[in-house]
């Protein structure tokens, strides 16, 4: 059921409070890589799950603002690039004091991650208002590093405006340890870089090797970090022929970033001087690099200095024995010799370090076990993440057993995320027919989990006569209880036998177990309930439905229009190629932080990830009318919203023919408001089209669109009428789902970049 769906929706609950922010700081950020930005938009994903109460932003002081949005994580509430070209230190200075100004009310807390103002301005705006205020050291940058970088005549100086600090945060033990030389102890936390270690499927290692054109049964060695001097690859490949000579099928596989074009230069010329072509690969950046970790067998690691090195417990986390360069106080705490890893502080070492592992498989399953268990126990992101909410001054509830693993690289909400899919001008309409299955309830009570009547989905063969004429094949979203009675499921098994239908998943959540949430208003939105909630009954209706129907459903929609900031990532890891939760111009009012800019939202599909791995499929609807446009929509939420409806403006509108807002489904909207919302977004050159409505209204009595059996004859007669009308007159044709993912190109491939 919709948002807009039946009678008058019961009293709504009193609006939640608005919600704590956390303002983040960095000087660089996306486009350019940094290492604790990736770290930011892992953390920030799982802060967000232990406590959705509290959000997070983040202000990027010296990078650019990009020229395209450079998202990457959707659970950073916004991304501020202070300048859109470089800035001198003053004009930089001038501009920081200013936005604090304007913006500070709206955050409790302000961690710099990386020490942006060397002037102490904002920090003291910042201790003036109040507001809490922490600093990371990351890298080089203990706060006695930080204050010899000051003239000697302002030492003294910076020393004092270090104390505006509520915290100072240190990754590594020398960073803790050299802080405390000068800060109060009871202010020094010491919390390393979280992992996490998303689930990899079984496929992924084979499948990859074979992308980058590597043997199922050669040595892979593995190094994830910038093309630079500090991060030195340059040092591997060097060292590669050494190894060969021991174990002639080993292969270097180097993914990053180039950060120095004349490192990369200098690697290219090693590669052809030592006849390495085709024993290296430069892989290029990848935003998920957790399949390069999957397809490999040992982590090699040269960089010369490091605040932590994420990637070395990260590999850790998938098993894999590691071989580092020692970094005294930084790696050596968690990178026991060999017992979780190799340490090497020269050529002869590492050769040796890695001859070893490559020549004995038992000893990497051994060190790579240990490796596993030690980095899983002390660097786990939610462990982490809640230790940074602490720091904060935020109360974080005891931790739940398991961290979710989703990422937080995909939204059907956020803008930042989408890419249109375009079809060309000329292409022939397509419309999909898709029907909510479901159980029938009163729309007009609350909700209840002991009303799961599904004996509707016998009506269904009335639409299917309909169906057969038009060579309409519909796709069932199919929830909890119609999946797990006989009477709801076994219609839906003879039309699929049949290959009369196409099959999907509804969630909702009131009926779909596990039952850890009070049944309410605010909880029938699945993107309100707690993340791990959320996954684990989207995980639960996913394995039911495969199991009811054979295979596992690819196409997702959550009842109510209710999907949620993080539902796109669950989407992605339990396998969905597409969803259809969104309904232009008909926001959910109840979804907490959810789309009130879905007012502007276009009915066209897109892409809900960088990756071109997860689409989304809204609804049809579109506003209609002389007004309808841009302006329109900024004026809809005014019109045709709760104060609009109040006033009873949204009648008058559509009967002057200024503005109305149609949805393509038989309940609630007539024939020919169909027929006008199809020609308004043919003119506007929509291709793709979604028609949608309730299983149970096939049953009289059931939903407010069909109440007796007049009724019901109008409500197929409608559908009867349309489907001709938008073959004879529109020219379209009706079609699956699926073709809206293939009009388009395959997820692009693992960018490689050349040799030479």
């Amino acid at each position: 059921m919709t948002a807009v769906d039946g009678p008058p929706e019961p009293p709504r609950e009193a609006a939640p409070p608005r919600p704590r922010r956390v303002l983040h700081v960095l000087k660089y950020y996306r486009p350019a890589f940094t290492g604790e930005g990736v770290f930011l938009e892992r953390s920030s994903a799982v802060m967000q799950e232990i406590l959705p109460g509290v959000g997070h932003d983040l202000l990027v002081t010296h990078t650019p603002r990009p020229a395209e949005d450079p998202a990457a994580c959707s659970t950073l509430g916004r991304v501020i690039y202070l300048a859109d070209r470089p800035l001198g230190t003053v004009r930089r200075e001038i501009r920081m004091v200013a936005w604090f100004i304007a913006n500070l009310h709206r955050y409790d807390t302000v961690h710099v991650r990386t020490h942006a103002d060397w002037y102490f301005l904002t920090y003291l705006l910042t201790r003036l208002a109040r507001r809490r205020l922490v600093i990371s050291a990351t890298l080089d940058d203990s706060l006695p590093v930080l204050t010899q970088q000051y003239r000697a005549s302002l030492r003294k100086w910076a020393a004092r405006g270090f104390r505006l600090f509520d915290g100072f945060i240190s990754i590594s033990p020398k960073l803790d340890a050299e802080t405390r030389t000068v800060a109060d102890a009871a202010r020094c936390h010491l919390i390393p870089c979280g992992v996490s270690i998303p689930a990899v499927q079984p496929d992924v290692r084979a499948g990859l090797r074979a992308e980058l054109g590597i043997g199922a049964e050669e040595l892979v060695l593995l190094f994830v970090g910038g093309l630079g001097a500090r991060k030195d690859p340059l040092f591997l490949v060097r060292a590669l022929p050494r190894i060969l000579a021991a174990r002639p099928d080993v292969r270097l596989l180097l993914v990053g970033p180039v950060l120095e074009d004349a490192h990369l230069w200098a690697i290219q010329d090693e590669m052809g001087r030592s006849g390495l072509a085709g024993r290296v690969i430069l892989a290029g950046e990848q935003r998920n690099p957790h399949p390069y970790f999957a397809a490999s067998d040992v982590l090699v690691f040269g960089s010369h200095l490091e605040g932590f090195g994420t990637v070395v417990p990260e590999a850790m986390g998938h098993g894999l024995p590691v071989v580092v360069r020692h970094l005294p106080g930084v790696n050596d705490s968690f990178v026991l010799d060999d017992e979780t890893g190799f340490l090497f502080t020269d050529e002869d070492g590492y050769v040796a370090d890695v001859t070893r592992l490559a020549t004995d498989a038992a000893l990497r399953g051994r060190i790579g076990a240990e490796g596993r268990k030690l980095a899983r126990a002390r660097f786990g992101m939610r462990g982490v993440a809640h230790r940074y909410l602490s720091v904060y001054g935020f109360d974080a509830p005891p931790l739940p057993p398991e961290e979710t693993g989703l990422g937080a690289t995909a939204s059907v909400l956020d803008h930042r995320f989408h890419e249109p899919i375009s079809a060309p001008a000329k292409a022939q309409p397509l419309l999909i027919t898709m029907v909510d299955a479901e159980e029938a309830f009163d729309w007009s009570a609350p909700f209840r989990r002991d009303a799961p009547d599904v004996t509707s989905m016998a009506a269904q063969a009335l639409a299917h006569r309909v169906f057969e004429r038009h060579g309409v094949v519909p796709l069932y979203l199919v929830d909890y209880p119609v999946a797990t009675q006989d009477a709801g499921r076994a219609p839906l098994r003879e039309f699929l036998a049949s290959g009369a239908c196409e099959i999907g998943a509804q969630m909702h959540p009131w009926v779909t177990p596990p039952f850890n949430e009070e049944v309410n208003e605010r909880n029938s939105y699945a993107g309100n309930l707690p993340v791990d909630l959320e996954l684990a009954k989207a995980r639960c209706l996913t394995d039911t439905l495969a199991e009811t129907f054979g295979t596992a459903p690819r196409i997702y929609r959550t009842g109510r229009f209710g999907a949620g900031p993080r539902t796109a990532d669950i989407l992605k890891s339990l396998g969905y190629l597409a969803d259809s939760s969104v309904t232009p111009h008909w926001p959910p009012d109840g979804v907490v932080g959810g789309p009130a800019a879905n007012w502007a939202f276009s009915a066209r599909p897109y892409w809900a990830d960088r990756e071109r791995t997860l689409v989304e499929i809204p609804v049809s609807a579109a506003l209609v009318g002389r007004l309808a446009g841009t302006r329109a929509e900024r004026l809809a939420p005014w019109l045709l919203g709760p104060a609009g409806r109040r006033l009873h403006l949204g009648g008058a509108l559509a009967r002057l023919g200024l503005l109305e807002r149609i949805r393509l489904s038989p309940e609630g909207m007539t024939l020919e408001e169909a027929k006008r919302l199809t020609r308004h977004m043919l003119a506007h050159g929509h291709r793709v089209f979604v028609l949608t409505y309730h299983s149970p209204s096939l049953a009289p009595g059931n939903t407010p669109y069909v109440r007796d059996a007049a009724q019901l004859e109008r409500f197929l007669g409608w559908l009867d009428e349309f489907y001709t009308f938008f073959r004879e007159e529109a020219g379209g044709r009706f079609g699956s789902w699926q073709e809206v993912r293939g009009q388009q190109l395959a997820p692009p491939r693992p960018a490689i970049l050349a040799a030479a």
